[in-house]
């Protein structure tokens, strides 16, 4: 039979063994409950919606740069976002990721929120995929009923050798 003289070889694809320290199955279980826990706050009757815009910059310890532009969604105390993310550091090259994430807000005058997000990407000078997460917390003013400002601290984990602190200064704009 021509079935016998065929030899299957499977193997683990390599963007799963270069998922640095982050085990692959732990990071869908992360991933479904981050869209499944806050897809209360993804209604389409939610309180606030937001285009974000924002930017961190390099300090003295850290040379990492992240720019990103996505969506931030607020009904009650519950808020979620989605970014697309722009990576860039000296040691470590460019790259791109997807951010998803959850959080508690304290809706006030000036708005509080406290959450965590995971980031998928790929850094292209490193030939590497990008598999991190992330705790949150930040603020929001709005100037004008469609127009606001922001700010957050992220400390993201297994994103390159080290953990990363950046603070992100952005701007908020209403639909």
């Amino acid at each position: 039979m021509v079935l016998n003289k065929c030899s299957v070889n499977i193997a683990k694809p390599d963007y799963v063994t270069n998922l640095s320290h982050m085990n692959f199955e732990s990071m869908i279980y992360i991933l479904l409950f981050i869209f499944l826990y806050p897809s209360v706050s993804a209604q389409a009757g939610s309180e606030k919606n937001y285009l974000r815009i924002d930017r961190s910059l390099p300090t003295e310890n850290n040379d990492l740069t992240v720019t990103s532009i996505g969506g931030l969604l607020f009904n009650k105390n519950a808020g979620s976002h989605v970014d697309l993310s722009y990576l860039e550091t000296d040691a470590n090259g460019k790259g791109l990721t997807l951010d998803v994430g959850g959080s508690y807000v304290f809706r006030s005058k000036v708005s509080f929120f406290v959450g965590m997000g995971v980031a998928l990407g790929y850094n292209w000078d490193n030939d590497d995929y990008i598999a991190s997460y992330y705790p949150e917390v930040g603020s929001i003013y709005e100037v004008t009923k469609r127009f606001g400002l922001t700010v957050s601290g992220k400390r993201y984990f297994n994103l390159y050798d080290k953990p990363e602190n950046i603070v992100k200064l952005g701007l908020l704009f209403s639909y």
